[in-house]
Formats: structure tokens, sequence, C-alpha cells
């Protein structure tokens, strides 16, 4: 794994907690004032960080910095996809990132780990359909 590795893992298990406030509030949100304002405050609180936390550096952008090939964002991708984190929207994450890594100017080290992912996803996919 990678140098991303801990901070991504860490970063998921912060956005669930943002989530689980979420769904923990949404279902006495229209019992009084108190209780909306509550369950605003935990949409507001995971709008804020969300995209900082789904990936290094922020998600908003990445996938052009990854093609790009900024050094930094090519190696979150790799640990991004080794570590397949599991929080709100990641799976969506997961496949744009692999579509972006395919065409994006990785390095030897990169690419090796890269392969060994993606021959990972299509076995995966080809259990599913069979």
């Amino acid at each position: 794994m990678g140098h991303y590795t801990e901070e991504i893992l860490r970063n998921a298990r912060r956005i669930n907690e943002l989530k689980a406030r979420i769904d923990e509030t949404v279902k006495f949100r229209n019992k009084n004032d108190h209780k909306r304002k509550e369950w605003q405050n935990a949409c507001s609180d995971f709008h804020k960080e969300y995209n900082f936390l789904a990936f290094p550096g922020g998600y908003e952008g990445a996938l052009e910095r990854l093609l790009d090939g900024d050094s930094k964002t090519m190696e979150a991708a790799i640990c991004f996809l080794e570590t397949r984190p599991y929080f709100f929207r990641s799976g969506y994450m997961f496949k744009d990132i692999l579509r972006k890594a395919k065409k994006a100017p990785l390095s030897e080290d990169q690419r090796n780990r890269f392969n060994k992912v993606y021959d990972s996803y299509i076995k995966y996919r080809e259990s599913r359909n069979a």
C-alpha cells in the first residue's frame, strides 16, 4: 500500500461518522425546530468536509489532476484504488478513478500497482456475471 493509505482510511471513517449523524437526525427533523436545526447542522458539516475527506487533496478536480500527471494525485489515486474505502459515493469514485488512471501517466511502480487492482476488479466483475 502507498503513502496515502492511512489518510484515506481515516477520512473514510470520518465521512461515515458524518453520514451516520445525518441518518440519526433525519428521523426527528420534523419533531421541532431544535431537531430540524440538528439535522441541518449535520448536513452542513457533511457537505463542508466531504470534498477534502473523500480524496487526498480534495476530490473536486482530482480526475483532471490525475490526467494532467500531478504526481501527488497519481499516488493518491493508486492508494485509493488499492484501499477501496467504503463511504458515501465511494463506489462511484472508485470506478471513475479506475477509468481515468488507465489513461494517466503513471510511473512504472504505479502502473504495476494499478494493473494488480485492475486485474482484481476484472475478475470480480466476471465472477458477478457468472
